[in-house]
């Protein structure tokens, strides 16, 4: 018996994902007419007519591999369709000048940032003189703290006047692609809004689903103000229920995500999961009448899109939803659908919806989550058979908890650079806690309604999330609780996969080429570690970073690392935790030297040397120009390699030419914009090398590829 006809969905979605690779890898180089996708239809057709001669069964791989073409070209079409800048009434391609009048409406609330609020705007029209056009285009708005925002919502309209720019790439390597994610949700520029910058139209009013599923998430928040629920319980009550997680303050993110338990705080296929269940106990009496065996699923589908409306049509929930939507239609049809093709089928209805969401990092977890717990939960499970009921739900908990971790690690690892040790404690302890919460919380927002009873409610539900708090940040406090600081490289995470699906199969079948496979695989990883060891045992670079308003140069020799900083920087370490972290983790680094500008002795390694503004380093030589340097007498030069401009240095273009002729130029992030123009214009006239980290990014000279 063939098993691969028994899953359609896995067979298309396969080439689908192609194709959309194939663009995301190719896109500059390869590009394909809009009616290239009709060319395989239409060979397919003619295969289709053609008799037996070649669609019989000797030759049936030509529909197939026209049919996989299809697809690939399908997807690749589809990704070239998400990039909005192509589209020719985008309004970045209708603006005359830099700045222009806009108006568009919200398409989510906003929220609180440290220094702003922020949403995103869907762009309909642009003002110029006294035309206005229609367009499209979404923009990421800040608005200050100062502005009236706080009575904004999802759908108000408003109009303002500034100059979007684009979102700048990573500005330091190793760095969080901030452009990138907001790339995936057709967001290519942002904008800064300050009060009286915009004005808000007070007379249009946004209908439909989403409009109505805000309004409920707030009036759901409201009531958890109502009956004292507030701070840390308010911040868990809202995540967990109804998946606001604006509340969250980073200790609490960092307690949950190191106990390996933050995804109880992002709704998603758990909180689904629980929802199914609910609904499915709830109309349990359904399904002993005829009609009701239709009118259940129904029913059920009904509460699970209704708990995906009330907690924001977020990207998670929805792939839960219709996962388990279509789940409920199989066994209401009674369609023995294997749990892979209904993912892959609920794979395939979202990315032709929207390719992008290949790339996002919750896609790629939740469905690996998944397929993990189909594929190795009950294998694992015939290890021990527990005869108690509490013994089997607890190993049962554990199995699952296992079965998730081993196909989200590789991932989770390659793009958190952490892991935590005892997910299993967690799972085994909050996965329960998790679940009688949800259900207290649906009683308090049923009793709500009743004062009296309310009360009661949220006392019982602020006393269980404050159990809840108390376990995580016990459990997050072990000795050893979370392994941070790791690397895995893609080739790698692809490896360990291979080599978890190979033990699998050696385990099942006991044959000679899974064992092969399971040490050819063991080799390879060896190789790559031995690759990237290598390779930062010989890594030597000099990194002018990106700091806004500091200066920061990195010296990297071997695994040794150290950083010439500023004052600021070096009374407050933590200000490089965001820049650097990604960095240092790829690279391998140790613990960083500090060394302040001011020292005028050498830094002690014995590769540099540094003293009073000047640097030595692999046989290049660097100045340190600040607002502090002194002049050399008129006439004189000094002979440099580069000079690095750092806090506002008072010589101007032309000065720093003649003092230090033949050298390249670096501005660092320290000094002001408009001095950073001025050097800018000067040395574009002189026709001198110039490198403002500000625009260009982080300036790496990387001496192991000389």
């Amino acid at each position: 018996m063939k098993i691969w006809p028994r899953f359609p969905f896995v067979r298309m979605v396969l080439p689908l994902i192609s194709g959309i690779l194939m663009h995301y890898f190719l896109s500059g180089s390869l590009t394909l007419p809009e009616y290239s996708i009709a060319i395989p239809l239409f060979l397919m057709m003619l295969t289709a007519i053609s008799g037996k001669s070649i669609t019989g069964y000797g030759t049936r791989w030509v529909f197939g591999l026209l049919l996989n073409l299809a697809f690939v070209i399908l997807g690749f079409q589809l990704a070239s369709l998400q990039n909005k800048l192509n589209s020719a009434d985008h309004f970045s391609g209708l603006m005359n000048h830099d700045k222009a009048l806009f108006s568009g409406t919200l398409d989510e609330p906003p929220s609180e940032r440290t220094n702003s609020f922020r949403a995103v705007v869907d762009i309909d029209r642009i003002y110029q003189g006294q035309e206005a056009r229609i367009c499209k285009g979404r923009v990421m708005v800040y608005f200050s703290k100062d502005s009236v925002v706080t009575g904004l919502k999802y759908g108000d309209r408003i109009i303002f006047s500034a100059a979007p720019v684009r979102v700048s790439p990573p500005a330091n390597p190793g760095e969080f692609d901030y452009a990138g994610y907001l790339a995936n949700k057709a967001i290519y520029h942002q904008v800064y809004l300050k009060q009286g910058t915009f004005s808000i139209v007070n007379d249009y009013k946004c209908r439909g689903l989403r409009a109505f599923a805000f309004k409920v998430r707030e009036g759901f928040l409201r009531i958890f103000s109502q009956y004292g629920i507030a701070g840390r319980e308010y911040a868990v009550a809202a995540a967990l229920m109804i998946g606001y997680d604006d509340a969250l303050d980073p200790e609490q993110r960092r307690e949950f995500s190191g106990a390996g338990a933050m995804h109880i705080l992002c709704v998603s296929g758990l909180h689904v999961g629980i929802v199914f269940l609910m609904a499915d106990k709830m109309f349990f009496f359904l399904g002993r009448r005829k009609k009701g065996q239709v009118l259940k699923p129904l029913m059920i589908i009904l509460v699970i899109w209704l708990y995906a409306l009330i907690s924001g049509l977020a990207p998670s929930v929805m792939r839960a939803s219709l996962m388990f939507s279509l789940v409920t239609v199989g066994n209401a049809l009674n369609r023995k659908s294997h749990i892979y093709n209904t993912l892959a089928a609920s794979a395939f209805l979202l990315l032709i919806f929207n390719p992008a969401m290949l790339f996002e990092v919750g896609f790629q977890l939740s469905y690996a989550a998944v397929a993990g717990i189909v594929t190795f939960q009950p294998h694992l499970k015939k290890i021990w058979a527990p005869q108690s009921k509490i013994l089997k739900y607890l190993w049962d908990i554990l199995l699952v908890s296992l079965a998730a971790q081993l196909a989200t690690g590789p991932l989770s690892v390659m793009y958190f650079h952490q892991f935590p040790n005892y997910f299993l404690l967690t799972n085994l302890l909050v996965i329960p806690f998790a679940g009688i919460l949800i259900y207290t919380g649906v009683i308090f927002l049923f009793f709500s309604l009743i004062p009296a009873f309310g009360k009661i409610a949220a006392l019982v539900l602020v006393s269980e999330i404050k159990s809840l708090n108390w376990l995580i940040a016990m459990i997050e406090g072990l000795p050893g609780a979370v392994s941070r600081c790791l690397f895995v490289s893609g080739f790698s995470a692809l490896l360990l996969y291979i080599l978890i699906l190979a033990l699998l199969a050696l385990y099942l079948h006991r044959k000679r080429i899974w064992f092969g496979l399971v040490l050819v695989v063991i080799l390879l990883l060896a190789a790559d570690y031995a690759r990237v060891s290598l390779n930062r045992a010989r890594q030597q670079m000099l990194i002018v970073h990106c700091l806004n308003r500091h200066s920061v140069i990195s010296l990297v020799n071997g695994r040794k690392h150290c950083i010439l900083a500023d004052s600021a920087v070096i009374s407050e370490p933590a200000l490089l935790s965001y820049p650097l972290e990604g960095f240092r983790i790829k690279a391998g680094l140790r613990t960083p030297e500090m060394v302040g500008f001011g020292v005028e002795n050498p830094a002690g390694e014995p590769v540099y040397f540094y003293n009073k503004g000047f640097l030595g380093y692999h046989g290049c030589r660097f100045a340190i120009v600040s607002g502090e340097f002194r002049k050399p007498p008129p006439g004189r030069t000094i002979d440099v390699d580069f000079v690095i401009l750092t806090s506002n240095a008072k010589l101007n273009a032309d000065e720093l030419t003649a003092f230090f002729p033949g050298a390249k130029f670096i501005a660092d992030a320290s000094s002001a914009y408009r001095r950073t123009l001025d050097w800018k214009t000067g040395f574009e006239k002189a026709g001198v090398p110039f490198h403002p980290v500000k625009d260009k990014g982080a300036w790496i000279m990387n001496f192991t590829d000389e």
